[in-house]
Formats: C-alpha cells, structure tokens, sequence
C-alpha cells in the first residue's frame, strides 16, 4: 500500500527549450512555437489580444543581430544541451550574455538548463531575465509559472503573471497561466474568470478550453469538463493536454483502462511534458506495472529535477519493485525538496514497516516505521489505515523480540555445544596421541630395541695410558704364578 499523487495539474505544460530545436537568438518565434496564441485575425474591441496584434508601439524594440561569435556560441550550446552536457551549455549561454545581454532565447535556454540541473533559483532568475528582454516571449513566462506551480509556490506565480500582466495586458497567455496559478490556489471562480477571458478573446483557443475544463473538474462539473475536453479535441487532436485531461475524466468513471491509454497517447505526443510522465507513471504504480512505471517517472524527475511529487512517485514504483533502499532515497528527496509533502512520511512508514532496509536492524526498522507514521499524524496528515499500520507495528515488535530471544537463546545453546564438541575432540585427540606413543614403545621393545639397547655391553674400549709421573713408583715387575715354579729346590 502507498499514497501516490496522482495527476496533479490537468493544464500543465512543460519544458521546452535546450532539449528541442530552437530559434536563433531573438528570431521571432513562429506561430506554432507561441504555446496557446490565437489564430491570426482582427482583433475586437474591448478584448484580449496576442502579441503580434498589439500596437507596435508596446513592443519591444529588436535588438541588434548577433555576432557572429555569438551565434556560434549559441548553437554550440544548444548542441551541449540537447547531449545532456548542461554544465557546459551553462557556461556558454552566460558567455553569450556577457557579450550580448539582450539575447532573450539565450535567457530563457539558460533557464532551462538550470531547471535540468535542479538551479530552480537560478532558472527562475533566467526566465525574469529573458522575460525582461522580451515581455512577448510567452515561453518563459510559461516556463516560470510551471516551475513555481511544481514547487507549489502559486502565489508567487500568480504575483510574477501580474506584474507581466501589468506589462502587456492584452496577452492572452498570461491570463491563461493566471487562471492556472489560481486554480493551484483553490480560487477556481477567480481562474475560471481568467480562462473565459482568453476565451473571449479567441473562443477556439484550446489552452484555455482545457483550463476551464480543469476548473470544471474541480468544481465536480465532470459532464461539462468532458465537453470542452471532446470540444478541445476536435480543434486539437494532437495535443496531448487534451489525453492528458480526458484521463481525469476516465478516472472519474472508474474506467483506469482508458485513462492509461489516453495518458499513454498523451506521452506519445510530448515526451518532454514532466506532468503527463509523473501521472502515467503513477497510474502505472496503480495498475503494479512497476518497471514501467519507473521508465516514466525517471523521465520526469530528469526533465524536472526539482518536482517533488514525481520524486514521491518514483519511491513508490521502486519499493513496488522492491528496491527498497532506492524507494527510500526518493521518499527522502521528495521531502527535501518540499517539506510540507507530509505523504513522504507515510510512505517512508510504511516502508519500513514492509521492507528491508540496508545497513538496519529489524528491530531499528520498525522503530523506524512508528517514528515516521507518528510524524505524519504529527503534521497533520490523516490516513484511516495509520492506526492499523501502528498496531502492526507494535505487534511486529513483540514478535521481533520474541524471535531475537530465541535467536540469542539457540546462539548459546549451539556455542556450548560446540565447545563441549571442540574439547571432546581434544581429549580424544589426546587419548589417541598417548595410546599411539605406547604401541610404538611396546614395538621397538618387541623387536629388540628401546630401553635394552641402552643396557648391553659396550664392548671394549682403547686402552688408556697414563704418562709417566715422576712422583709415581715405577710398575712392579712381573712375577711367576704361584704353583708352577721351574726347576727344583735352590738349595
């Protein structure tokens, strides 16, 4: 069991920018690059208007063209960029800008490559940057707004979208962003006004269809949300926004089959959008397809570095798939970059209480466990299965005991039978060893040899002659045995 957080903006758009061919510094974007613009045509009094049907007095005046070195530097950063080499592609964006600081498109990819690296700081100062150069570059703007709303920080989004609105109050985009950063905040009358503006302005303008849609759906409107979805798609069939809202709307009629296709069609169409990755891979968690699952959501989180929920999703999908001490570290990453995602505590809980973790003892890890799901309570976070999650635990605790109990026990019990096993051997050894010195004793005696050998005759030795002494008589001579004297009497 795990919270997941499931497709958590319905309108989001993504990164666009390093990863993707893009226009030279400060050429003018195309009509199909301005996310959302209206189609060409008079514009009506009264009403919101797109950039390039504004008076060109408000426009910003077109910076000289580029150096040539410039260029240069540019394209080799984009080149960087799109193999992944973000460091670098840094490096030489900012060397442009030094050189020719009203580069808006080199602003903005900057901010995009810090974004990769996890710089939001930096990313949202480049984006205000290229934003600075060119209040028309809508892009940025968009790009700004996503990483605030991925941070849940929508009320500086929505004072960043006013102070750009302030600017250029006739742009259609920023009132479609604002309706998103408003929506975000829960203010969905104040957003669904923005989103009917753009729609007044252009009432076939399919971002702000669909962010009426979202706001519909959140208001619990699904009959009317699923309308301006199908009528989105039939201005649209290729935007993958439009699968990407129908998959809330399938999910609200309990059919998950469908909204995995439509999110699967919806990825198939943009890869680069780090929401529609996070919410089919948190389907994908859903449905258990875990590997899958985490294909999408490393997508995500590479895209996005900074998006807590796909971070959470992610540890959902590897502790599904059993790699648990990644599940942890994603879990942990979550929290770091967002404190108040209290959901990153449960999961942690429950982690603990199912898993294994490396490097901790059973006993620490449900120790653990309670720890985390109490923090959650603690921060205000209500899940009817906590109090069973803890009762699990405590019992879980009890058998741990009991098992290290035993565990301790058995250890003793074999210790001492291997002892007592180790000192038989020895005396056996010894026993052995002592019985074997006797027959080999009792062998040699047997053939003649042992102790008898030390008693036999020696046998004859050189004789030994002292030298003469003068203080020593000299040998008597040598006299006949008695009994066999020669010759008769002398007499």
């Amino acid at each position: 069991m795990s919270r997941r957080h499931l497709l958590i903006s319905l309108a989001s758009l993504a990164l666009v920018g390093c990863a993707s061919a893009q226009p030279k510094p400060d050429e003018t974007p195309s009509e199909a690059e301005q996310a959302g613009s209206p189609a060409a045509g008079p514009a009506q009094a009264g009403t919101l208007v797109g950039p390039e049907h504004a008076p060109a007095a408000r426009r910003a005046p077109a910076p000289a063209p580029p150096s040539p070195q410039v260029q240069g530097a540019f394209e080799d950063a984009l080149r960087h960029a799109r193999s992944g080499d973000y460091p670098t592609a840094i490096s030489l964006l900012q060397s442009v800008l030094s050189r020719a600081p009203t580069q808006a498109w080199a602003a903005y990819d900057l901010g995009i490559c810090y974004e990769r690296t996890g710089q939001s700081d930096r990313a949202a100062a480049a984006y205000r940057q290229a934003l600075s150069i060119r209040s028309d570059l809508f892009q940025a703007a968009e790009n700004l707004t996503h990483l605030y709303l991925r941070r849940d920080q929508a009320a500086s989004a929505e004072s960043e979208l006013r102070g750009l609105i302030a600017k250029t109050p006739a742009a259609i985009q920023l009132h479609g962003l604002l309706a998103q950063a408003l929506e975000a905040e829960g203010r969905y009358d104040d957003a669904a006004g923005e989103a009917k503006q753009v729609l007044k302005a252009d009432e076939r303008n399919v971002p702000g269809m669909l962010e009426l849609a979202s706001i519909y759906f959140h208001q619990k409107r699904f009959e009317l949300a699923r309308m301006v979805t199908e009528n989105a798609r039939q201005i649209d069939g290729s935007n993958a926004l439009v699968y990407s809202t129908l998959a809330f709307l399938d999910l609200e009629d309990k059919n998950q089959a469908l909204a995995l296709e439509d999110l699967r069609k919806a990825a198939e169409l943009r890869e680069d959008l780090p929401e529609i990755q996070n919410n089919l891979g948190a389907l994908l968690v859903r449905a258990q397809d875990y590997p899958s699952a985490i294909q999408h959501l490393q997508l995500a989180v590479h895209d996005a570095p900074d998006f807590s929920d796909a971070h959470l999703n992610l540890g959902n999908a590897y502790r599904g798939n059993k790699q648990y001490d990644l599940a942890k570290a994603e879990y942990e990453k979550a929290l770091a970059l967002d404190p108040k995602q209290i959901d990153g505590w449960f999961n942690l809980g429950v982690l603990y209480l199912d898993g294994t973790i490396t490097g901790v003892s059973p006993l620490d890890r449900i120790d653990q466990s309670i720890a985390y799901l109490q923090k959650f309570q603690s921060a205000g976070g209500e899940d009817s299965k906590v109090a069973q999650y803890l009762s699990d635990a405590q019992k879980d605790i009890g058998k741990e005991k009991r098992r290290e109990e035993v565990e301790r026990r058995d250890k003793l019990r074999k210790a001492a039978e291997q002892a007592k096993k180790a000192a038989a051997q020895q005396k056996a050894a010894e026993e052995a060893a002592k019985k074997g010195a006797e027959e080999r004793r009792k062998a040699m005696q047997a053939t003649g040899g042992g102790s008898r050998l030390q008693e036999a005759d020696p046998g004859p030795t050189p004789a030994s002659y002292p030298s003469p002494s003068p203080h020593k008589a000299p040998p008597p001579a040598p006299q006949a045995p008695e009994g066999d004297k020669l010759g008769g009497d002398s007499k």
